[in-house]
């Protein structure tokens, strides 16, 4: 099995040390002295395949025989290098001699006089010696688990489930040190430095695989390649939590709100504080995820739930449920008169046990009802502790999450811890735990949007997108690139984005009707690309509190999901706008990003004022600003690199004939073909199954589905081809049924893929499998990828016969003969 490139880094299986100090080498018994005269092998670790050299002071850096030895001829795993900065490519070229694949280069406590020379030259190095190089000044790597402490702290964190990825070498060490205070553990540690070859995607997409690793904190500054990290984020987020903290709101709120866009369609939860970074991990890593925001209150007295609701409400992350009449009469009959029962739920008798959990029962069973918080102050007069222990049982079963705050220290810290124990979030304040449930909520709410395919389907009247590319170049052939109103409005005809220009500042009767003003605003940033802004159209639309950002592509819902963000639409719009306006609204939005996706030389377009009468969008003026320079590929050929999200391969979809003339089509797959894919694997004979997936598998378990119909199309694809058969359930309207699949994941070294076909057994000896192949490899080719393979039984001699007749070479697999590796060179028959 492939190893990950970056198993050196985190589970190195041999180890050089090039230091020019002591390093407290944890499980390194032997490592380098001062004034030592060479290293010694360590024993236990690395089962002797390491060697510790301590660099001299003065004269040559130069490797012994001796040290070597460790690497048996071969390369090493990974080389610690700790030097000041004018020494490092002197160390660098030493360590050398065994070939290692990583290289963590420490920081030291002299400064470079040249950080991005130095950047420049490691970068360079890594490349040249196939050698991936995390840093320069680097924190370093722990991996508690394994008591490796690669790092300046005197010994690894706490072993735990958590992985701590950051940018910043202060910030991994101040959360280690309160880490160590309550308790927290964490199966990786890792500050990347100045990031001159391994970065934040890389180890995002390393840690997604981590089966050690449950949830990531992440603690970031910026990126420097949106489209990578968007990438990896969406992996990560896919399959665990991931918790970002970032630094620099201040220094630039547009780029924050923009990278705060990225994060939510990467499907990652944002905390603003230091603080909130592992309170978010502790409650995404124990409780059940809501379905919703409405949230039931719980409480022995009246001040902690409205401390609570101080954090609460439509702008925020959750807001307060509306109990059910039916809940409303069971919660009278069972509490004392005079007890507030409208949520929150108070009561002053002394706490039951058994009357709590009747309670929790009423609220969780409450249809209107996503979440139960339950806060709790000391009381002499109860038993609190029983109260807790009954939590204790209930919480954990529920259908929905309970997360309890217990106020106080002194009687109350053991209670928490017990609620922890067994995985039920406790807090210490009423603010922090309805700010978990805005995690929550938050961490639904983003994966929602992280699952939302683009487009989900071809728009019903395609774009004239090569209309409208005539028009922009025609201006820019007059030396223009601002655009006259008369062509705004024809490319936004061309794209059937139903707005019209007046060309005056709006109709007093439309102002009337609305109330307020809309604005649409497309704008670049310069890390992330183009945005979509929606707001007020009264000038307000740059300040923070007033716009909702959405990055393109996106979709209907992602659309209507951009406006009801704004503040605009809880103010005015939602009472005033009518549902035949909120839909052309939304379709000018889906349009609009369209527009951004394929038109890349758009650098801005304002459309300002906007109103809304009962059916129709009408905008005041319209202003489209072109890049400086024209792009010298189409989008759909470069890989849509403006953008930070690939959009679904449109390019790709063909529309097929067999040799019958029955139509069918080849296209990438998407997240809602799930449901027919499984129908399509359920469909497969038993010899099909078997073939395919080498087991009697009869259905695809979850996870596959969504592995399969979730893809990043920038680094990987899968292919369906379907055809329209009759659907009696809808009046024998034709549906889609998949009767092919073919698919490739990237293999562990990041170079090449795996593939898998199968196709219908109805539908074999027609050609789909050569289609479909041929097509996959060419998306292969174009994505950089060298080579794909997969195994094949050396029994299913219909699919040997076909990769042959492919160019793909066979090869017998030395640890299972009933198999055949079965591979293609890419480079090969490459134009």
């Amino acid at each position: 099995m492939l190893r990950h490139r970056l198993a050196a880094l985190f589970e190195p299986q041999s180890l050089l040390v090039l230091s020019d100090r002591h390093l407290p080498m944890e499980g390194a018994e032997s490592a380098a002295q001062p004034g030592a005269p060479g290293g010694r092998p360590a024993a236990g670790l690395w089962d002797g395949r390491s060697s510790f050299v301590m660099a001299p002071a003065e004269g040559p850096i130069v490797l012994s025989e001796a040290d070597m030895a460790f690497a048996w001829g071969g390369r090493a795993d990974l080389a610690l290098v700790c030097v000041a900065p004018a020494r490092l490519p002197e160390a660098l070229q030493a360590v050398r001699a065994v070939r290692p694949h990583c290289v963590i280069l420490l920081s030291q406590e002299q400064s470079s006089a040249d950080r991005m020379q130095d950047m420049a030259y490691c970068r360079a190095w890594g490349r040249i010696n196939d050698c991936l190089v995390l840093g320069p000044n680097s924190f370093g790597v722990q991996r508690p688990h394994l008591g490796l402490n690669l790092t300046h702290q005197a010994a690894p964190a706490r072993a735990g489930r958590v992985a701590l990825v950051t940018q910043s070498r202060s910030i991994t060490a101040a959360v280690l040190d309160w880490a160590e205070d309550v308790n927290l553990g964490f199966s990786a540690v890792v500050s990347v430095g100045d990031e001159a070859v391994v970065d934040i995607p890389q180890v995002l997409e390393y840690l997604s695989m981590d089966t050690h690793t449950d949830s990531i904190a992440l603690y970031v500054e910026d990126v420097a390649t949106a489209r990578a990290f968007a990438s990896a984020l969406r992996a990560a987020a896919s399959v665990k939590p991931v918790v970002v903290l970032r630094a620099g709101r201040a220094a630039d709120p547009q780029h924050d709100a923009v990278f705060n866009a990225l994060l939510r369609r990467g499907g990652a939860v944002r905390v603003s504080y230091f603080v909130q970074l592992f309170s978010a991990l502790k409650v995404l890593g124990y409780a059940r995820r809501p379905r919703g925001r409405r949230i039931a209150l719980l409480a022995n007295g009246s001040g902690a739930p409205l401390l609570a609701l101080d954090v609460m409400g439509p702008a925020a992350a959750v807001l307060r449920a509306e109990f059910s009449q039916t809940t409303l009469k069971a919660l009278r009959d069972l509490l004392e008169p005079g007890a507030e029962v409208r949520n929150p739920v108070v009561t002053h008798d002394c706490l039951d046990p058994a009357r709590v959990a009747r309670i929790l029962g009423l609220l969780v069973d409450d249809p209107g009802v996503d979440g139960v918080l339950v806060l709790l102050a000391p009381d002499p007069l109860s038993d609190v502790a029983a109260v807790a222990r009954q939590l204790a049982a209930l919480a954990p079963q529920a259908r929905k999450p309970i997360i309890t705050c217990f106020m106080g220290d002194a009687s109350m810290r053991s209670l928490r811890h017990l609620l922890d124990d067994v995985g039920t979030p406790a807090f210490r304040t009423p603010e922090t735990a309805a700010h978990a449930f805005g995690i929550l909520a938050a961490h639904h709410y983003n994966q929602v949007l992280a699952q939302q395919i683009l487009p989900p389907e071809p728009l019903e009247r395609p774009p004239r997108v090569d209309e409208a590319r005539a028009i922009l170049r025609a201006a820019r052939a007059a030396g223009r690139t601002q655009l006259s109103a008369a062509e705004c409005q024809q490319v936004l005809d061309c794209f059937f984005i139903p707005i019209h220009c007046s060309g005056q500042a709006g109709d007093p009767a439309l102002a009337a009707e609305v109330g307020a003003p809309m604005a649409v605003r497309v704008k670049r940033d310069a890390q992330i690309g183009p945005y979509v802004q929606f707001g007020a159209g009264d000038g307000s639309l740059d300040r923070s509190h007033d716009r909702a950002i959405e990055l393109p592509p996106f979709n209907s819902f992602l659309a209507r999901q951009l406006v009801e963000r704004s503040a605009l639409w809880r103010r005015v719009l939602s009472r005033q706008m009518s549902p035949a306006a909120f839909e052309r609204l939304r379709e000018a939005l889906e349009h609009i990003s369209t527009l951004v996706t394929l038109l890349d030389d758009v650098e801005t377009l304002c459309i300002e004022p906007l109103y809304a009468g009962s059916t129709h969008l009408e905008a005041g003026a319209i202003a489209l600003q072109l890049t400086a320079r024209a792009e010298p590929q189409l989008p759909e050929q470069s890989g849509y690199r403006h953008m930070a999200i690939h959009p679904y391969p449109a390019r790709l979809v063909q529309y097929r004939e067999f040799a019958d003339g029955q139509p069918w089509t080849l296209r990438p797959i998407r997240p809602e073909d799930a449901e027919p894919l499984q129908n399509f694997v359920r469909g497969l004979s038993d010899e099909s199954r078997y073939m395919r997936f080498v087991s009697m598998l009869r259905e695809l378990t979850p996870r596959m589905l969504e592995r399969y119909t979730r893809i990043d199309y920038d680094k990987e694809l899968a292919l369906v081809a379907t055809v329209q058969v009759p659907n009696p359930q809808h009046r024998g309207h034709p549906r889609e049924e998949i009767i092919g699949f073919a698919h490739y994941l990237r293999n562990a070294d990041g170079r090449g893929a795996e593939y898998a076909l199968v196709i219908a057994d109805a539908w074999q000896r027609r050609g789909l499998g050569m289609s479909l192949m041929q097509t996959l490899i060419e998306a292969a080719r174009s994505q950089g990828l060298t080579y794909i393979d997969g195994l094949v039984l050396a029994s299913n001699h219909a699919m040997l016969s076909l990769m042959t007749r492919l160019g793909l070479r066979n090869d017998g697999d030395p640890e299972d003969p009933t198999m055949r590796r079965v591979w293609l060179d890419l480079g090969e028959g490459a134009q």
